[in-house]
Protein backbone atom coordinates (compact mmCIF):
# COMPACT_ATOMS: atom_id res chain seq x y z
CA UNK A 1 0.00 0.00 0.00
CA UNK A 2 0.88 3.48 -0.51
CA UNK A 3 2.08 6.01 1.94
CA UNK A 4 3.03 9.42 2.25
CA UNK A 5 5.60 11.11 4.63
CA UNK A 6 5.02 15.07 6.43
CA UNK A 7 7.24 16.41 3.33
CA UNK A 8 4.78 15.09 1.10
CA UNK A 9 1.68 16.19 2.81
CA UNK A 10 3.41 19.51 3.01
CA UNK A 11 4.48 19.78 -0.68
CA UNK A 12 0.05 19.10 -1.17
CA UNK A 13 -0.15 22.22 -0.07
CA UNK A 14 -3.52 22.00 2.10
CA UNK A 15 -5.03 25.06 2.85
CA UNK A 16 -5.20 23.73 6.72
CA UNK A 17 -2.02 23.94 6.79
CA UNK A 18 -1.85 28.13 6.45
CA UNK A 19 -3.29 28.22 9.96
CA UNK A 20 -1.03 27.70 13.05
CA UNK A 21 -3.88 25.17 14.64
CA UNK A 22 -3.32 22.93 10.99
CA UNK A 23 0.74 23.09 11.39
CA UNK A 24 0.77 22.10 14.81
CA UNK A 25 -2.08 19.29 14.21
CA UNK A 26 0.56 17.99 11.22
CA UNK A 27 3.47 18.12 13.60
CA UNK A 28 2.12 16.03 15.91
CA UNK A 29 1.07 13.52 13.66
CA UNK A 30 4.75 13.28 12.05
CA UNK A 31 6.39 12.69 15.39
CA UNK A 32 3.74 9.46 16.01
CA UNK A 33 5.01 7.68 12.46
CA UNK A 34 7.38 8.32 9.62
CA UNK A 35 5.00 6.92 6.81
CA UNK A 36 0.92 7.08 6.74
CA UNK A 37 -1.63 4.89 4.33
CA UNK A 38 -4.55 6.16 2.99
CA UNK A 39 -6.05 3.63 6.08
CA UNK A 40 -3.81 5.42 8.40
CA UNK A 41 -5.23 8.33 7.65
CA UNK A 42 -8.72 7.86 7.16
CA UNK A 43 -8.74 6.52 10.74
CA UNK A 44 -7.48 9.52 12.05
CA UNK A 45 -10.73 10.54 14.11
CA UNK A 46 -9.56 13.78 15.55
CA UNK A 47 -9.30 15.23 12.00
CA UNK A 48 -11.91 16.16 9.87
CA UNK A 49 -13.40 14.26 7.82
CA UNK A 50 -13.20 16.65 4.60
CA UNK A 51 -9.66 16.99 5.36
CA UNK A 52 -8.66 12.96 5.77
CA UNK A 53 -10.55 12.79 2.24
CA UNK A 54 -8.69 15.55 0.58
CA UNK A 55 -5.65 14.03 1.58
CA UNK A 56 -6.37 10.33 0.40
CA UNK A 57 -8.76 10.78 -2.63
CA UNK A 58 -5.23 11.32 -4.84
CA UNK A 59 -3.16 8.97 -6.62
CA UNK A 60 -0.05 9.71 -4.23
CA UNK A 61 -1.90 7.31 -2.12
CA UNK A 62 -4.45 5.10 -3.82
CA UNK A 63 -4.16 3.67 -7.20
CA UNK A 64 -6.04 4.96 -9.57
CA UNK A 65 -8.44 2.07 -10.10
CA UNK A 66 -9.16 1.80 -6.42
CA UNK A 67 -9.98 5.44 -6.80
CA UNK A 68 -12.66 4.71 -9.83
CA UNK A 69 -14.16 1.77 -8.13
CA UNK A 70 -14.98 4.19 -4.63
CA UNK A 71 -16.50 6.75 -7.28
CA UNK A 72 -18.75 3.92 -8.76
CA UNK A 73 -19.30 2.80 -5.28
CA UNK A 74 -20.32 6.32 -4.02
CA UNK A 75 -22.53 6.87 -6.76
CA UNK A 76 -24.10 3.46 -6.50
CA UNK A 77 -24.85 4.56 -3.04
CA UNK A 78 -26.15 7.90 -4.11
CA UNK A 79 -28.63 5.88 -6.24
CA UNK A 80 -29.81 3.93 -3.44
CA UNK A 81 -31.72 7.22 -2.12
CA UNK A 82 -33.61 7.26 -5.72
CA UNK A 83 -37.02 5.57 -5.72
CA UNK A 84 -36.52 4.88 -9.54
CA UNK A 85 -32.92 5.90 -10.97
CA UNK A 86 -32.86 6.55 -14.32
CA UNK A 87 -31.19 3.58 -16.38
CA UNK A 88 -28.50 6.08 -18.05
CA UNK A 89 -27.24 6.31 -14.33
CA UNK A 90 -27.19 3.10 -13.44
CA UNK A 91 -25.20 2.29 -17.23
CA UNK A 92 -22.54 4.74 -16.33
CA UNK A 93 -21.34 3.39 -13.34
CA UNK A 94 -20.95 -0.12 -15.22
CA UNK A 95 -19.56 1.74 -18.37
CA UNK A 96 -16.79 3.19 -16.17
CA UNK A 97 -15.96 0.15 -14.18
CA UNK A 98 -15.77 -1.47 -17.70
CA UNK A 99 -13.58 1.57 -18.74
CA UNK A 100 -11.46 0.41 -15.71
CA UNK A 101 -10.69 -3.13 -16.92
CA UNK A 102 -10.18 -1.72 -20.52
CA UNK A 103 -13.15 -3.29 -22.00
CA UNK A 104 -14.37 -0.30 -23.37
CA UNK A 105 -12.44 2.45 -24.85
CA UNK A 106 -12.61 6.48 -23.92
CA UNK A 107 -15.45 6.97 -26.37
CA UNK A 108 -17.86 4.20 -24.83
CA UNK A 109 -16.85 6.20 -21.36
CA UNK A 110 -17.95 9.45 -22.73
CA UNK A 111 -21.17 8.49 -24.23
CA UNK A 112 -22.16 6.58 -21.17
CA UNK A 113 -21.40 9.75 -18.68
CA UNK A 114 -22.87 12.49 -21.48
CA UNK A 115 -26.10 9.96 -21.15
CA UNK A 116 -25.79 10.43 -16.99
CA UNK A 117 -25.67 13.31 -17.48
CA UNK A 118 -28.53 14.18 -19.64
CA UNK A 119 -30.46 11.97 -16.69
CA UNK A 120 -28.89 14.11 -13.85
CA UNK A 121 -30.17 17.36 -15.30
CA UNK A 122 -33.86 15.62 -16.22
CA UNK A 123 -33.49 14.73 -12.36
CA UNK A 124 -32.37 18.36 -11.09
CA UNK A 125 -35.47 20.09 -13.46
CA UNK A 126 -38.08 17.80 -11.89
CA UNK A 127 -36.83 18.68 -8.55
CA UNK A 128 -36.26 22.29 -9.31
CA UNK A 129 -39.45 22.33 -10.35
CA UNK A 130 -41.15 20.32 -7.58
CA UNK A 131 -39.06 22.99 -5.43
CA UNK A 132 -40.54 25.65 -6.98
CA UNK A 133 -44.11 24.38 -6.38
CA UNK A 134 -43.58 23.59 -3.00
CA UNK A 135 -42.08 27.08 -1.98
CA UNK A 136 -45.26 28.64 -3.94
CA UNK A 137 -47.42 26.36 -1.59
CA UNK A 138 -45.37 27.51 1.44
CA UNK A 139 -45.08 30.76 0.52
CA UNK A 140 -48.70 30.67 0.62
CA UNK A 141 -49.21 29.24 3.77
CA UNK A 142 -46.91 31.58 5.19
CA UNK A 143 -49.24 34.80 3.53
CA UNK A 144 -52.33 32.90 5.21
CA UNK A 145 -50.45 32.16 8.47
CA UNK A 146 -49.27 35.88 9.08
CA UNK A 147 -52.78 37.10 8.11
CA UNK A 148 -53.57 34.90 11.55
CA UNK A 149 -50.79 35.59 13.95
CA UNK A 150 -48.54 38.43 15.47
CA UNK A 151 -45.50 39.28 13.61
CA UNK A 152 -43.78 37.58 16.57
CA UNK A 153 -45.06 34.41 16.44
CA UNK A 154 -44.29 34.11 13.25
CA UNK A 155 -41.05 35.49 13.15
CA UNK A 156 -39.83 32.45 16.38
CA UNK A 157 -41.68 29.99 14.13
CA UNK A 158 -39.55 30.32 10.80
CA UNK A 159 -36.72 30.73 13.11
CA UNK A 160 -37.29 27.57 14.91
CA UNK A 161 -37.99 26.00 11.64
CA UNK A 162 -35.27 26.96 9.80
CA UNK A 163 -32.88 26.03 12.96
CA UNK A 164 -34.36 22.88 12.98
CA UNK A 165 -34.26 22.03 9.01
CA UNK A 166 -30.71 23.52 9.13
CA UNK A 167 -29.53 21.37 12.32
CA UNK A 168 -30.96 18.46 10.21
CA UNK A 169 -29.40 19.15 7.24
CA UNK A 170 -26.00 18.97 9.40
CA UNK A 171 -26.26 16.12 10.91
CA UNK A 172 -27.49 14.25 7.62
CA UNK A 173 -24.16 15.95 5.66
CA UNK A 174 -21.93 15.08 8.24
CA UNK A 175 -23.78 10.93 8.63
CA UNK A 176 -22.88 11.21 4.44
CA UNK A 177 -19.19 12.10 5.17
CA UNK A 178 -18.80 9.65 7.32
CA UNK A 179 -20.34 6.78 5.37
CA UNK A 180 -17.89 7.57 2.58
CA UNK A 181 -15.23 7.41 5.06
CA UNK A 182 -15.82 3.80 5.93
CA UNK A 183 -16.66 3.18 2.53
CA UNK A 184 -13.69 3.88 1.34
CA UNK A 185 -11.49 1.86 4.93
CA UNK A 186 -13.48 -0.79 3.55
CA UNK A 187 -12.85 -0.59 -0.03
CA UNK A 188 -9.14 -0.21 0.93
CA UNK A 189 -8.92 -3.49 3.54
CA UNK A 190 -10.77 -5.14 0.28
CA UNK A 191 -8.85 -4.68 -2.29
CA UNK A 192 -5.65 -4.30 0.07
CA UNK A 193 -6.56 -7.77 1.81
CA UNK A 194 -5.72 -5.81 5.14
CA UNK A 195 -7.66 -7.59 7.97
CA UNK A 196 -7.89 -5.55 11.42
Amino acid sequence: MKTVTYDDVVAMEPCWLETPQGRRRLRYYAKKRERWTALDVLRLSRVSVEDRLWLVLRPELIDEPVLHEYACRCAEYALTFVADPDPRSVAAIDAKRRWVRGEIGDDDLDAAWAAAWDAAWAAARDAAWAAARAAARDAAWDAARAAARDAAWDAAWDAARDAARDAAWDAAWDAARKREVQMLIDLLKEVYHVQD
